[in-house]
């Protein structure tokens, strides 16, 4: 994403520049707009390839490569741009956004620094319960860890190349160069392609995945330049328009970056390699305002995103207008001019202390990446003891269960129920969103790649009356509620859950990428609890996890179905089975708007918080005496007004989850659900 201006320097390369970064911050600014923005950044990747290997390419035909020489290049020329963006983001996180997003943000940050960024939101990408993380203002780096990585790379396999050719000649040598990098280009295309198929969003951030593209753009700079001008003005033309085409009519909803990303790759290719300059095409590509922006790229890339993630924070806005964006983007065109003057350029290689010796730069980066990191940690700590504190407050309360604590406020529809003793949030709304019960090491949901069931035992372990937990997230929101009454009562309690993996005998239509594999998580967790000798199985789901035979007319009546006969084969060896219908969803972003607005501002009607959930059809239809529906709706939403908080209880941690405080606060509820279930098995209550 870098630029230089060089004897070799080329307008049509900044033009592509332009192209790409404007794709790239319109697509961030108003995705609807240009919804395949993101390919700005293949094009960024093919331009990193034809220019690093270019160079090196030079660099081995004068016998003066040399890969340390070359990180210390890359090291002054991007990283004090990068670090200063950091630094900036670190202080503005800690200034003006809530302590509930420091540890996530920050430690993303953390990974920025380092340039590992892309491998966090990979893991991100099949962690279920990190789902509903906030974008960070420096998500962003992803790409730039992707490129960073390629440099570190690359000139390896480049040396490896030369010292295997050492003893050949220089056209033997280059054509050594050229058939490692198409070797290494073709068999990252071929896996790019294979892996999207099977997992997108965590092929998305794999430099493996990318590698081809940086390769692309590296097989470039062996061809010869094209001589016909006005055959490459016409291919720049094409190439131009098919970037154009791709950021205009690709969307998220495309599997990328797999064979759907040749077409901006090889259009970028082309208009690198025609190399058009010159005529009516080469005068609108050195227009100024155009070599400006490519000039700036780099800086524009890392300023935008930050500015656009800190601004709602720093406005006390849930939404930006029209005119607030304007000025966004503004605001990234003044820092990136400023960030080019006064500190890439004075840091080239040509610029401050320009004999400065590699072994010296690395050290200079070893203690300024330390710094920053270890400033990002400090910060982090600043937040983390009164969030622990204040949870561990609200687990002490939801375990006593004081009057009118959480749903016991609305235990009755009399007079508002009214405790004195219970003053201001539980858990508070910086701590909210850490309030699972699942976060504990021991309890984590499956990835999105794993089927072996894990099991989280809570109760009481040794206890003789055992029952199973079995369900999508949905189920695994009640493990605080339920390990209180295992402890109370002296059961074991065990969860088998997937997010997303709703327990139902219906085949799922859609080829969810988070959960791949629930075709072999279900069948699995069904042999594990009918082998388990439980006494009784509770059961819920996401409403809007549809999963079902077909789409269309029947899909509600194949949900319905696919439950039924799940539940019956444990309702036909006498087991009890209890169904939780699912809790109501929340407005978008709540515990955000709880932090600028009123509980009732954030508070949504209950026709459109509750959607279709065929638990309820299933039940009805099944005429089993043995399976019982547990309706708790009462316990959400009062006079069909659903509320985020009740009784001093932040009800929800994200987009559709409880927090751990309020799903206790509904274990009294849930009580004689089970205890009359466990009486139908005739094993008497312990």
């Amino acid at each position: 994403m870098s630029s230089t201006k060089s004897e070799h320097f080329r307008p049509d390369i900044q033009a592509l520049r332009t192209v790409a970064v404007a794709l790239v911050v319109v697509f961030h600014f108003w995705p609807r707009i240009v919804t395949g923005g993101f390919i700005g950044v293949d094009v960024f990747f093919v331009i990193s390839g034809f220019l690093i290997t270019s160079h090196i390419l030079r660099d081995v035909e004068r016998n003066q490569f040399s890969v340390a020489r070359f990180w210390a290049r890359r090291v002054r020329r991007l990283l004090p741009a990068s670090f200063t963006v950091v630094a900036a983001t670190i202080v503005t996180i800690a200034l003006v956004v809530p302590k509930a997003l420091w540890s996530q943000w920050l430690s993303e940050c953390i990974a920025s620094i380092f340039y590992f960024e892309n491998w966090v939101l990979a893991a991100n990408a099949v962690d279920y319960l990190a789902l509903s993380n906030s974008a960070s203002p420096t998500q962003h780096f992803w790409s730039l860890s992707v490129e960073e990585q390629f440099y570190i790379i690359w000139p390896l396999l480049i040396a490896l190349a030369l010292l295997i050719a050492r003893k050949l000649g220089a056209k033997a040598r280059r054509i050594s160069l050229l058939m490692t990098l198409l070797s290494v280009t073709a068999a990252s295309l071929v896996f790019g392609i294979l892996d999207t198929s099977n997992e997108a969003a965590v092929a998305y951030f794999s430099t493996p995945v990318r590698a081809w593209e940086f390769g692309i753009g590296s097989l470039v700079a062996f061809l010869p330049a094209v001589k016909d001008k006005a055959w490459s003005r016409i291919t720049a033309i094409l190439g131009f328009a098919l970037i154009i085409i791709a950021g205009s009519l690709f969307t998220t909803k495309i599997d990328f970056p797999g064979s759907a990303a040749l077409l901006p790759v090889l259009a970028t290719a082309a208009v690198i390699c025609v190399g058009a300059n010159g005529g009516v095409l080469g005068k609108i590509l050195e227009f100024r305002p155009v070599q400006f922006i490519g000039d700036h790229s780099y800086s524009i890339y890392l300023w935008h995103w930050p500015l656009l993630i800190l601004a709602p924070y720093a406005l006390h806005s849930q939404h930006l207008s029209l005119r607030v964006k304007c000025a966004l983007i503004a605001a990234t065109i003044v820092l990136a001019y400023l960030s080019v003057k006064f500190i890439e350029r004075p840091f080239m290689s040509s610029g401050l202390k320009p004999k400065l010796r590699p072994r010296a730069v690395f050290a200079i980066l070893a203690v300024v990446s330390t710094l920053l990191a270890g400033s990002a940690y400090a910060v982090m700590q600043v937040a983390a003891k009164p969030i622990s504190d204040n949870l561990n407050t609200a687990n002490q309360l939801a375990n006593q269960l004081p009057k009118c604590f959480g749903a016991l406020a609305l235990q009755s529809s009399a007079a508002p129920c009214v405790n004195k003793s219970l003053q201001g949030l539980y858990p508070s709304l910086d701590a909210a969103a850490s309030d699972s019960f699942y976060a504990k090491a021991n309890c984590a949901l499956p990835l999105a790649d794993e089927w072996k069931p894990k099991k989280c035992s809570l109760g009481i372990a040794s206890a003789k009356i055992r029952i199973a937990l079995v369900g999508d997230s949905h189920i695994a929101q009640y493990s605080g509620a339920f390990d209180r009454l295992g402890k109370i009562h002296g059961w074991a309690v065990d969860i088998y859950s997937k997010g997303r993996c709703a327990f139902t005998d219906a085949v799922n239509v859609k080829n969810l990428e988070l959960s791949p594999s629930c075709k072999k998580f279900i069948p699995a967790v069904e042999a594990k609890v009918l082998a388990g000798h439980y006494d009784l199985i509770v059961t819920s789901r996401a409403s809007i996890n549809e999963a079902a035979a077909v789409v269309g007319a029947q899909q509600e009546r194949q949900s319905q179905a696919g439950l039924v006969s799940m539940w019956s084969k444990f309702t036909s060896l006498g087991m009890p089975v209890i169904v939780i219908k699912d809790s109501p969803r929340p407005i978008a972003n709540v515990l955000r708007c709880l932090g600028l607005k009123s509980i009732d501002a954030c508070s949504i009607s209950a026709k459109k918080a509750f959607k279709f959930d065929p638990q309820v059809g299933a039940v009805a239809i099944g005429h089993d005496p043995l399976i019982t529906l547990v309706n708790l709706d009462r316990l959400f939403c009062v006079d069909s007004i659903c509320k985020p908080v009740i009784g001093h209880v932040v009800v929800y941690k994200d987009f559709n989850h409880l927090t751990n405080t309020y799903s206790k606060s509904l274990s009294p509820f849930i009580e004689p659900f089970l205890i009359d279930a466990l009486n139908k098995t005739k094993l008497g209550m312990h």
